[in-house]
Order: C-alpha cells, then sequence, then structure tokens
C-alpha cells in the first residue's frame, strides 16, 4: 500500500502565521508536482504527495492597497515531516534560509561545530531548511510578485 502525505494542509497552517505581509498584500499559494523529464517538465497542481515526488510551490504577494507595500519579504515555510528544499531551485534565485524561522541568512546556510577540539565550519544540508525567505522590497500597488522553490518528500517519510 502506498504510503500519502497530506501536505498541503500542513502548509497551510504555517503559512498562516510564517508570512509577514502588509495588510493590503493578498498572499497565494499554490502547489504543483513536477512530473516528466528535464526535457518535457509538467506542473499539475496538486494537494498530495507520496514519497520521491517533487513539488514546486508558488506563492504570489499582490498588492492590493493604493499606496506600495514597504519592504515586503515572501517567507516560504518548509513542510515538516519529511518536505526537504531542492537546493538551486529557488527563483528569484537570491533566497534566505532558516533554521527555526526567525534567523535568516543567504543559502547555503553555514555553522560553526567543534571538530577534533577545533572550531570549524559547515555546510548546513538543505534537508534542515524549515523556512525560505525573499526580500521583494517596495511592492508597488496593483503590482505582483511571484516566488517559487521545488521540495521533495523523503521516500521514508510517514503518512500524516
Amino acid at each position: 500500500m502506498e504510503r500519502v502525505f497530506l501536505f498541503l494542509a500542513l502548509c497551510l497552517f504555517q503559512l498562516s502565521s510564517a508570512f509577514a505581509a502588509p495588510s493590503d498584500v493578498e498572499v497565494t499559494l499554490k502547489a504543483f508536482q513536477v512530473v516528466g523529464s528535464k526535457q518535457d517538465v509538467k506542473l499539475v497542481p496538486t494537494t498530495r504527495a507520496n514519497p520521491g515526488d517533487t513539488i514546486e510551490y508558488q506563492v504570489t504577494y499582490r498588492n492590493g492597497g493604493t499606496t506600495p507595500a514597504r519592504q515586503t519579504k515572501a517567507v516560504l515555510p518548509v513542510p515538516a515531516g519529511g518536505m526537504a528544499y531542492l537546493p538551486d531551485t529557488a527563483l528569484p534565485a537570491s533566497v534566505e534560509a532558516s533554521l527555526d524561522g526567525k534567523t535568516f541568512a543567504p543559502v547555503p546556510l553555514k555553522r560553526e561545530v567543534m571538530k577534533e577540539g577545533k572550531k570549524v565550519t559547515e555546510t548546513v544540508p538543505p534537508t534542515e531548511y524549515r523556512f525560505l525567505r525573499w526580500d521583494l522590497g517596495d511592492l508597488p500597488a496593483g503590482q505582483a510578485v511571484t516566488v517559487k522553490s521545488r521540495m521533495r518528500l523523503d521516500s521514508a517519510a510517514r503518512q500524516q
């Protein structure tokens, strides 16, 4: 029996608290399963993923107000429960990541660890990223910007 991971509800729950959009900015999330080969990629709208599936999340920020939305930041959670960010799939490419939703830094994330009594810097595996963020700057009235990234559901993920 194939296990199915119902991820969209979780992601929408996380989105409600993760997006810091100005009040006139409407945020819309879409999820697509990535199917086909590199030469013939298709995006199929989805609300479910099977282990091993690649999902492309697209988040659109639309300023429905009459003035620019200042210092707008787009935040996309990486759903817990087996979803992992796929490096180099974020657009725009100038993305930051976070392990906790509070502290963000440009990807790839780095951290200092102790190895053999010495402090060394290592790259954080993208599987540990829990949030992605883009700086959209000022979003003019009536304008929209879409950010996107692909993630894969780990083949070992349990049904939630």
